[in-house]
């Protein structure tokens, strides 16, 4: 080394490497000439260089830059391990902050129907297969930080600060970096709980028989209950698919069951035995009854998520499976996991293609009984096929073009109206499937305005002929004094608010045109505010807790509630004490119901958040002198809030409308541009905002 080291330093065109004499009998050269060892054996020393090998410094150039990669690999890896950190240490430190502020919830605070009953082995481990999972186009995560940071800075210097602390204020700001921490886990893990089945990473397969079962004489005397008094509203989802004798006879064959029972079958009974406890839970009287009752709910959700967890990919395609699958899909979307809920529902998609039921000549040696029993399960597959599209912003399985069944339901078990309301939302799947298509896919954000305002009138005239024929039938039922009669006023009244809605999700990608707004059409504000009184005429006819829960799961949560975001964006803009006072109603309305089910405490939440935002918005932009130098408030909330997606860029589109005066055709392509983007962000971001509804919300304080 020290030799080489001298060499390299000399650099001198005379120094004079090791002879070849020396270097082929490889003993040590003094680099003489001759050398001392050539001169001993009396032989010639020459020095010509060859077989050597390449000079050492581009040895060592080359050494250095493998180092480099490697420091390099490191230091990606190094970083990749400190985002992590920083992303678990806000949620472990919430996590432990709360712990001890938040207990478990009594038993008479009515919440089994959770979606956070996971297990902690498989609540913890992190695949990284599973990170990256799509989300659309959304980057609602950053913009909420954004605004998180913007309440912090813009309540500094301003008359709020002044009066001191206002637990507003830090409830807002605490919340919403809740929201931002959540967002970024799940980018980071994605949505590795979100698509796992509580128990899928435990190794050993669980044999279905060693799974324990609510007592048979328990279940005997709820099925005889069933049979002869009135079918509870949150049963109503078992007479979709099967009635019920049938019900019965698979209770039955699976308590006597000699052999194995199939996954279909053990899917079917658990599924349908923890709507009969939870029903049960409901109507439960003392302490004692809730807690057996609640037990009995737990242990077959814990069943169902067992078997879901190992179910087969390659489970055979037949009626029974469908019917499994598609009541887990509607059991996985009353605890709020609509990912798993599209998940069953594909599957169940493609084995319903697979037999054939999309085509009506597969059926026609079938029997009447056989045909509607088919093409029940098929419009039940479609139903939530293009509802969960619409409600996560993915393209359906089934399309329209390749079904040749009639859109007319088959003779429903139920009396009438029950068939001629399955056929309206039949008929109102299609339309919503159709919104997204035609509106809000990115082929659709592709068109023009021109095109788009097309196929808003086309599919609002539409859904204004299904709300037409929905409301003949109310009108039938809204004096009814029996139970099944009010029961269905009820369902058709929850149905007018899911039409009103959508209609208000098709206005909204209309421009705007009016002088209300600068982002919603005065059609998409007339159809938000009609759909909030339309809610609140609804739960003000439920006197069942059933009902409230059945109502909200399947109308609110079920399919995207635009009309909240559109009225929370107008008082952004507009800082209306009328629309304040709208979101406050709604909020109201959710909190009396809040205690029934996880799902609805976790969308109060949510709401009670994006109100108390509000609220303070208005506090704040009225409080904040006009004439001061700085650039006031409301602007600031304006601009962190356009990064929402809940408003647009009002200085962009007052330069667009300027310049275009003098006819500018690139101004107006530019405008439209600009609209079309906002127009995706905010329908992302809105998924994106109920995506959180998946997520543990303990730690987000909703008071204020």
């Amino acid at each position: 080394m020290e030799t080489e080291s001298a060499e390299a330093g000399s650099g001198s065109p005379g120094a004079r490497r090791a002879c070849d004499q020396c270097r082929l009998r490889k003993i040590r050269c003094d680099k003489d000439s001759p050398c001392s060892n050539c001169r001993s054996a009396k032989r010639s020393c020459s020095s010509t260089g060859a077989g050597q090998k390449p000079k050492e410094p581009r040895q060592r150039v080359l050494i250095s830059s493998q180092y480099e990669r490697k420091i390099d690999q490191i230091e990606e890896r190094l970083g990749g391990i400190e985002t992590l950190l920083r992303n678990l240490s806000p949620i472990s430190a919430s996590t432990a902050s709360t712990t001890e502020v938040f207990t478990r919830r009594p038993i008479d605070k009515l919440t089994p129907l959770s979606a956070n009953s996971r297990d902690d082995e498989s609540s913890t481990v992190f695949d990284p297969e599973d990170a990256g999972d799509f989300e659309g186009n959304s980057s609602l995560a950053a913009h909420t930080a954004f605004a998180s940071e913007f309440l912090e800075h813009a309540v500094q210097g301003t008359p709020l600060q002044e009066q001191g602390s206002s637990p507003k204020i830090d409830t807002a700001l605490s919340s919403l970096r809740h929201i931002v921490n959540m967002q970024e886990s799940r980018r980071v893990v994605s949505s590795f709980h979100e698509f796992r089945i509580p128990g899928q990473k435990q190794p050993p397969k669980t044999s279905l028989r060693d799974l324990p079962l609510p007592p048979m004489e328990l279940v005997a005397e709820k099925l005889r209950e069933m049979k002869h008094g009135p079918v509870p509203m949150m049963l109503a989802v078992l007479y979709c698919f099967i009635d019920v004798e049938r019900f019965t006879d698979q209770c039955r064959r699976l308590y006597f069951s000699i052999d194995d029972v199939t996954d279909g079958t053990f899917i079917l009974v658990n599924t349908g035995l923890a709507y009969l406890f939870f029903e049960a839970l409901l109507g439960a009287k003392s302490p004692d009854e809730k807690a057996r009752y609640d037990a009995y709910y737990s242990m077959c959700q814990k069943n169902l998520d067992i078997v879901l967890a190992q179910l087969n990919l390659l489970m055979p395609a037949t009626l029974e499976n469908i019917e499994a699958l598609l009541m887990a899909a509607s059991f996985s979307i009353d605890v709020s996991r609509p990912s798993l809920a599209w998940l069953l529902t594909s599957r169940a998609a493609h084995m319903c293609r697979t037999l054939g039921l999309h085509q009506v000549h597969s059926m026609k040696d079938d029997s009447p009984q056989k045909k509607a029993e088919k093409s029940l399960l098929f419009w039940c597959a479609y139903m939530l096929d293009k509802g969960l599209s619409l409600r996560l912003g993915r393209a359906s399985i089934l399309q329209d073009f390749d079904i040749s069944l009639p859109h007319i339901a088959p003779e429903a078990k139920a009396a009438y109206p029950g068939t001629e309301v399955m056929t309206l939302w039949t008929k109102h799947a299609q339309i919503q499937g159709r919104i997204y298509e035609r509106l809000y896919s990115p082929g659709a954000l592709r068109q023009s305005d021109s095109y788009r305002v097309e196929q808003v009138g086309i599919l609002a005239s539409e859904l204004k002929r299904l709300m037409a024929q929905s409301m003949e039938l109310y009108g039938e039922f809204e004096a009814s004094q029996t139970g099944e009669g009010h029961m269905f006023a009820i369902m058709l009244k929850s149905d007018e608010v899911s039409y009103v809605s959508s209609l208000a999700l098709t206005y909204r990608a209309m421009p705007s045109a009016g002088s209300r707004s600068r982002t919603f059409s005065d059609e998409c504000i007339d159809a938000a505010r009609a759909a909030m009184l339309c809610h609140q005429e609804a739960m003000e006819m439920m006197d069942d807790q059933s009902l409230k829960i059945v109502y909200i799961h399947w109308t609110i949560l079920y399919a995207p509630f635009i009309p909240f975001i559109v009225i929370f964006c107008l008082v952004i803009e507009t800082s209306s004490a009328e629309d304040l006072a709208r979101l406050a109603e709604f909020v109201q309305s959710l909190d009396a119901a809040s205690g029934l089910s996880s799902s609805i405490s976790k969308l109060h939440q949510l709401c009670q958040v994006l109100y108390n935002v509000a609220q303070l918005y208005i506090e704040a932009k009225a409080q904040q002198p006009v004439d001061q130098d700085m650039v006031p408030v409301g602007n600031e909330f304006n601009m962190y809030l356009t990064q929402l997606g809940f408003m647009p860029v009002d200085e962009s589109m007052a330069n667009f409308e300027v310049s275009g005066e003098g006819g500018g055709g690139v101004d107006d392509q530019a405008k439209s541009m600009a609209q079309t983007s906002q127009l995706g962000d905010w329908f992302s971001g809105n998924n994106s905002m109920l995506g959180l509804l998946e997520e543990d919300l303990s730690g987000i304080n909703p008071s204020g």
